[in-house]
């Protein structure tokens, strides 16, 4: 059985994109270089293509009522992460800091500092589906996948992230660019590469995951593509109108509590913690 999930938002209470630019802005700073201006305005440019591609979608948010009208909204967004992607390389943030320095910062902001905080019963629930012989995936569209497994701590979890490269760029898990040579470089940013890396992920272990149900934990619209593809997708949310479980229930999809009796029938359901997805009938072994 197989259980993928993801990071920001999912595993942590809060997302943490913000704490890997801050360690990266505060090893520049410690060089005598001050980023601080520059990097407000990488933020402030996503944002406004963030809003132009919401406002000037050709189908606005009331009439998409379907799977299929929502996934093609969120498709569309990849230009704008590609475009992100492009002016935090010329910013050069993250330029020279080496994957072992971005796993000791994930490990300090969970064991020391406190700055980045796990959900209740995650790691619990994570150690109990090992011992079980589940095996367990992270699939994020987070810059570092080194300071994801910092944070996690947990080796026994598979992280599939973006890294960063010495020029400071954002660069694709392997799983996403196995085409050979010639072929365009892909970067994990939204919820049609999630789903991609999630099937190949299936395909490469289908002799000893074939016939057995996937799970798939997201508490963001990136993770919508996998959450319907799965077994059993389950949304983390800390309440029943997240923007997730709202975009949900307005494409018709039914949602309902990991403690309800009979969750295991109905392919979609929320939880706010561990402790309550670890009640999930489906868990019940």
């Amino acid at each position: 059985m197989s259980i993928f999930l993801d990071f920001d938002g999912t595993i942590t209470v809060q997302d943490t994109i913000s704490e890997v630019a801050n360690f990266a802005l505060r090893v520049r700073a410690d060089e005598g270089e001050d980023l601080s201006q520059a990097w407000h305005g990488v933020v402030r440019s996503y944002m406004d293509d963030y809003r132009g591609h919401v406002d000037g979608y050709r189908v606005e948010e009331a009439r998409r009522v379907c799977a299929e009208d929502e996934v093609g909204f969120l498709r569309e967004m990849k230009t704008v992460e590609l475009r992100s992607l492009g002016r935090i390389r010329q910013c050069g943030v993250f330029r020279d800091i080496a994957p072992e320095r971005f796993y000791e910062a994930g490990r300090r902001a969970v064991e020391e500092d406190g700055t980045v905080q796990l959900r209740p019963g995650f790691r619990e629930f994570a150690r109990a589906r090992v011992a079980e012989g589940w095996k367990l995936w992270v699939v994020s569209v987070n810059w570092s996948a080194a300071f994801i497994a910092g944070a996690l701590g947990c080796p026994e979890i598979t992280v599939i992230a973006n890294t960063v490269r010495s020029d400071g760029s954002i660069s694709g898990p392997d799983i996403l660019n196995q085409s050979g040579a010639g072929a365009e470089h892909r970067n994990l940013t939204n919820s049609c590469d999630k789903l991609a890396v999630v099937d190949a992920v299936l395909q490469q272990q289908a002799e000893t995951l074939q016939g057995r149900p996937s799970f798939y934990f997201g508490d963001s619209i990136t993770d919508l593509e996998c959450l319907l593809r799965a077994d059993y997708g389950i949304v983390i949310s800390d309440k029943e109108d997240s923007t997730l479980l709202k975009t949900l229930e307005r494409i018709g999809k039914k949602v309902s509590h990991s403690t309800d009796t009979g969750a295991k029938d109905n392919h979609l359901s929320w939880a706010s913690n561990y402790n309550d997805v670890e009640k999930h009938d489906a868990f019940k072994l």
